[in-house]
């Protein structure tokens, strides 16, 4: 012991401060790091498994065996005006009541919407991070995440900083 005290007096008073500095040097510069290496804060970019860009025949996959067979027009409708084809699903055992979506005329998916079960709505930051998003209150959180595609906004509505509809929305230009 008398030996470990000695040890200690000897140590230079700058000897303890080359960890610290180390370590204020990384807490400061680990932001810059994660920035370069690309990596980005979660936003979520999917509703049951359904994001923007996704094949239609993707989502039946998908949403098919999660249905309850609807009598809706909407199911059957084509958009002539803007191409492509509108969709709802009425959906058991999910936390979602109905999942609504619009894909383009080559099949692919440019919005899609999901309505939250009451009593299952989910809290804005399970969705993102609110300090990122660019709107964040009480009843709405906003996201803008860019892509190489063209990016998607996702949108969070509620009471309480709870989603009770979500919006997820191609900020792709269509091709012309």
């Amino acid at each position: 012991m008398m030996n470990l005290l000695s040890h200690i007096r000897r140590a230079s008073p700058c000897s303890g401060l080359a960890p610290a500095l180390f370590f204020l040097v990384l807490f400061i510069l680990s932001p810059i790091v994660s920035a370069q290496t690309g990596k980005r804060p979660r936003v979520s970019n999917s509703i049951l498994g359904v994001g923007i860009g996704a094949s239609l025949e993707a989502v039946r996959e998908k949403l098919e065996p999660l249905s309850i067979a609807i009598d809706d027009p909407t199911n059957k409708d084509e958009d002539k005006d803007e191409g492509g084809h509108k969709q709802v699903w009425k959906l058991k055992g999910t936390n979602y009541t109905y999942i609504a979506l619009k894909t383009n005329d080559r099949g692919r998916v440019v919005w899609v919407t999901g309505f939250v079960r009451p009593s299952k709505e989910l809290p804005f930051s399970a969705l993102g991070d609110t300090s990122l998003a660019l709107r964040a209150t009480d009843s709405q959180a906003i996201w803008n995440v860019a892509t190489p595609s063209g990016g998607y906004r996702l949108v969070a509505k509620g009471q309480n900083g709870r989603a009770r509809v979500i919006y997820l929305l191609s900020l792709a230009t269509p091709a012309r």
